[in-house]
């Protein structure tokens, strides 16, 4: 071979090399949170709950009815605050204070065994049938269960009152509502969901009809002089009084249903899913004013839940108040009793439900603690997550949580109906203050924009659908970055003796970003906090030099050197940022001659 061509390709190979070198400080590297690493990273979470049943991995998603959350609203990154949250309405109106007084019967099923529900107020004595049987938290529409119902063999739960109950024999009773959650199978005619019967042939029914439900008051509402006793005078008969919802119901889907009654105007009216389907006056017109008939409870009445029912019963409650319509940010109410006691005046303010719905409208946000980087100066060159949506699917037994799409690509985190995460970053020198640090919005696979610093912290914004019957959700999220490793050391460092100084030299690092060069001292092998020399105390700032003479050291004295390179991450000379040690050498400063 040629001496030019053996030249030329020993040249080249020491290109590759020294480029290989150089770009090994620049190679991308990643940290993971989620997938099989986990969510620990994941320290604030706001209506933001880990689910480990829908994925071979825990995903991060929003909080939900079905699993009982009852964690405070989403806040800041374009979320709204917790009075808008109606998980968090809900679970303020489960725990407000003005409730307690007002609520009178409470079924929530989450007991896990038909033979231990019961009635958490104590006024309702409860008997459960063995074809009655517990759906699990899953399936359930708030809590850790409901009731399962198995159709026309059903004979129904039977909740007898007493002494203290709303509906005790022979109460007169004032204002009222009753809520339920249901999800029916099939709702063929004659499915029975509520029944009440009393002696007198007094009744209340709620059963299904052309996939509506219809209510039945019958003998219900009395006239006013029958509940005054001894007044003179045949009193009027009873009202019997029908209420049907408008829109037909769609089967295997939840429901919200809402009897309310008004005892002031005679106002009854039936919501579904917080709208009003129709609505009746318990007057002697059938029209607003006039008499109005209230309720006189017969004797040897009950409740029976479910009868000839094929589906899911989930939160009946009964209440003593007029609750408003769902929806509402605020929660008020003034307890008649207490202010009669206190001598003020009664307020009418109802009470109030949240917004039905199976995800927080406000949606969720989680942020991560400062994550180490492990260098100064480290750059984020992107953010790749992997997820989807989630939604319910269901069969002829109930619901659950199932993934709708997966995600996978550039750019938003979007979903057709609307659900959607986005994602935030931001990045310090130090692991404090970062709250004066602003957000910065980031698509997952696009290139950041200029972020630096060792420690960054993450946050996501999740927003469910429209309709809020799905959620976004997160399984794994990967931070790209260059953590901007230090240059390599100088090489083949020597250092020369000389009369009260030494002479020390360097090859230079072979790191592009290589800025100067410190050079540390010290009389003690491998500690270097010498003093004392006119360049100053170590480490000494070489600049960019390969070479330096230091004065001022001590005659006799053997000191102990070290070389390393250094790159910046700003203007400061705390901002520099050395690299490893090059190789230890030594030199003992002496007088040439005794002349001198």
């Amino acid at each position: 071979m040629r001496p030019n061509v053996l030249i030329i390709l020993m040249v080249y190979c020491f290109l590759q090399i020294s480029a290989a070198v150089s770009g090994l400080g620049a190679a991308e590297k990643t940290l993971v949170l989620g997938a099989a690493s986990g969510w620990g990273p994941v320290e604030k979470r706001t209506q933001v709950e880990e689910l480990s049943s829908v994925r071979p991995h825990t995903v991060l998603a929003l909080s939900s009815a079905w699993t009982g959350s009852t964690s405070g609203g989403a806040a800041s990154a374009g979320v709204h605050g917790a009075q808008d949250d109606i998980l968090a309405l809900y679970a303020a109106w489960r725990n407000f204070p003005g409730q307690e007084p007002a609520l009178d019967l409470a079924l929530s099923f989450d007991e896990n065994r038909p033979d231990r529900f019961a009635d958490s107020r104590g006024r309702y004595r409860i008997s459960v049938p063995q074809t009655v049987q517990s759906a699990a938290g899953n399936w359930a529409r708030y809590g850790q269960g409901a009731a399962l119902f198995t159709g026309a063999a059903s004979q129904g739960i039977v909740l007898k009152p007493a002494p203290a109950a709303l509906f005790a024999p022979g109460r007169n009773v004032r204002d009222f509502s009753l809520e339920f959650w249901v999800y029916p199978n099939t709702l063929e005619n004659g499915e029975q969901i509520l029944a009440w019967t009393a002696a007198e042939n007094q009744r209340i029914f709620c059963e299904a009809g052309r996939n509506r439900l219809r209510w039945t008051f019958q003998n219900f509402f009395s006239p006013p002089e029958e509940l005054r006793p001894g007044q003179a005078g045949r009193s009027r008969p009873r009202l019997t009084i029908t209420l049907e919802s408008r829109g037909a119901l769609v089967p295997r889907t939840w429901s919200h249903h809402l009897i309310r009654y008004n005892a002031d105007t005679g106002l009854l009216e039936y919501l579904v899913n917080g709208k009003i389907e129709n609505i009746a006056h318990t007057t002697g017109s059938g029209a607003e004013g006039g008499d109005v008939f209230t309720p006189r409870i017969n004797q040897e009445g009950s409740f029976v839940l479910g009868a000839r029912f094929s589906g899911i019963l989930d939160e009946f409650r009964l209440y003593n108040r007029v609750i408003n319509a769902p929806g509402r940010s605020a929660l008020a109410s003034t307890d008649r009793t207490d202010a009669s006691a206190n001598g003020t005046s009664a307020s009418r303010t109802a009470l109030e439900l949240p917004e039905l719905a199976k995800f927080p409208r406000g949606g969720g946000r989680f942020e991560t603690r400062t994550l180490d980087l492990g260098e100064k100066g480290s750059t984020v060159i992107r953010l790749e997550a992997s997820g989807g949506r989630l939604g319910s699917a269901g069969t002829n037994s109930g619901r659950r949580l199932a993934v709708k799409n997966t995600y996978a690509g550039r750019g938003n985190f979007r979903f057709p109906d609307d659900s959607a995460l986005q994602f935030f970053i931001r990045a310090g020198e130090e692991p404090y203050r970062f709250n004066q640090i602003p957000w910065t919005p980031v698509n997952p696979g696009e290139t950041a924009p200029p972020l630096k610093g060792r420690y960054v912290q993450v946050a996501a914004a999740f927003y469910p659908s429209g309709d809020c019957e799905t959620s976004p959700y997160l399984e794994e999220l990967r931070i790209v970055y260059d953590n901007n490793d230090p240059p390599w050391p100088p090489s083949l460092v020597t250092v020369r003796a000389l009369d009260g100084a030494v002479d020390i030299s360097w090859r230079p690092s072979p790191d592009d970003d290589t800025l100067g060069y410190l050079i540390y001292y010290g009389t003690s092998s491998g500690v270097y906090y010498g003093e004392g020399a006119v360049p100053g105390s170590s480490p000494i700032d070489a600049g960019n030099r390969t070479s330096l003479r230091i004065d001022g050291l001590r005659n006799g004295t053997l000191y102990f050197f070290a070389v390393a390179a250094y790159d910046g991450t700003g203007p400061r000379p705390e901002d520099l940022h050395p690299g490893k040690f090059s190789k230890e050498v030594n030199a003992r400063p002496l007088r040439i001659s005794e002349s001198e």
